[in-house]
Formats: C-alpha cells, structure tokens, sequence
C-alpha cells in the first residue's frame, strides 16, 4: 500500500457516500465529496510521480475509480432529470466499446499500451464538468435558473468529445487488430 493507492482507495469508497448523500437530497454534500474525489484523483497522480510509486494495482484500479464515480453521478443526475439521459447513454456506449476493444485485443493475442487520448481527456473533462454544473444547480436555488442553459451547453460540447474520443479509440483499435499477432508464452 502507498500513498497513490490510498488515494485511489478514498475515491473507490467515496462513490457510494456520493450516491447515498445526493439521493438523500444532501446536494452540496453530494458536490463536496465529488469535489473533493477530483482533488485526489489529482492529488495520487501528483504523489505518484512526486515519490515514484507506481504499481499495478493502482494502473488498474486508478481508471476504475475514475469510471465509477463518472458514471455514478451521470446516473443519478440523469435519472433525477439535472442531465439527459442520452449523455450518460453515449459515455456508457464509448466505455462498452473500450473494454470490448481491449478483451479482443487480448483474446488475438494482438500487443496493446492502453492510455488516454488527448479527446479522451477532453471528453473526461467535458463530462466533469457537466456534472459540476449539473450538480452546483442543483445545490443552490439561486444558482438554478442561472445555470440551466450552461448545464445544456456543456452537456453537448462534452457528449461532442465523447464522440470524437469514441472515434479515436475506434481507429487505434483497428490499427491494432491489423498488427502482428503475439504468440503466447
């Protein structure tokens, strides 16, 4: 165990605690936790590199803290109408088709380095910040009629980099199958 992975750890439990505040109608103690799930996202790459401690536990749970906490805030502000439902619709679909992508990749035996795209960045960041919106909404009357029409227009400028990122992730993977086989130990 080190710090990163400690980290990463805080960010895997803070995804229920996340759920259960905002359906307990805890909005603003929703958005803190999401908040502060991002600062450690940051924070265990930041010490990754700082102390050199990387390992593979936390390549592999790092992105999977990262998926659920993303598509757990996309389905309860989808499902309580702050989101469309066709953003968390589209963001499932890309994930699907990555994992796909890579089982297939594996199972031909074709050589792979996952890592993100710079749309695949965008479209993480785009979503985020949908969400922030989204979620700031729905914590403050005041804010609620001020935001709306950026809650939309975030909305799709990150649905249009989900897109572009799927698309990305398509020709690599396709570029890939078309690679040399790997013959197995």
């Amino acid at each position: 165990m080190n710090v990163p992975n400690l980290l990463t750890g805080l960010r895997l439990l803070a995804v229920p605690v996340f759920v259960y505040l905002f359906l307990q109608g805890f909005h603003r103690a929703a958005l803190a936790v999401f908040i502060g799930a991002l600062v450690t996202d940051w924070l265990d790459g930041v010490m990754a590199r700082a102390l050199k401690q990387f390992s593979q536990l936390g390549a592999l749970l790092d992105p999977i803290a990262d998926k659920l906490m993303a598509l757990s805030s996309l389905s309860v502000l989808c499902g309580t109408g702050r989101l469309p439902f066709w953003l968390l619709w589209l963001t499932l679909f890309r994930e699907t088709c990555i994992v796909v992508a890579i089982w297939l990749l594996e199972r031909g035996g074709h050589p792979y380095v996952v890592r993100p795209t710079r749309f695949g960045k965008y479209a993480t960041a785009g979503v985020g910040v949908a969400i922030i919106l989204a979620l700031v909404e729905g914590a403050s009357e005041t804010a609620r009629a001020a935001l709306a029409p950026f809650v939309v227009a975030m909305s799709l400028i990150a649905a249009e980099f989900v897109l572009v990122s799927w698309a990305q992730y398509l020709w690599m993977f396709i570029r890939l199958m078309r690679a040399p086989r790997v013959a197995n130990p």
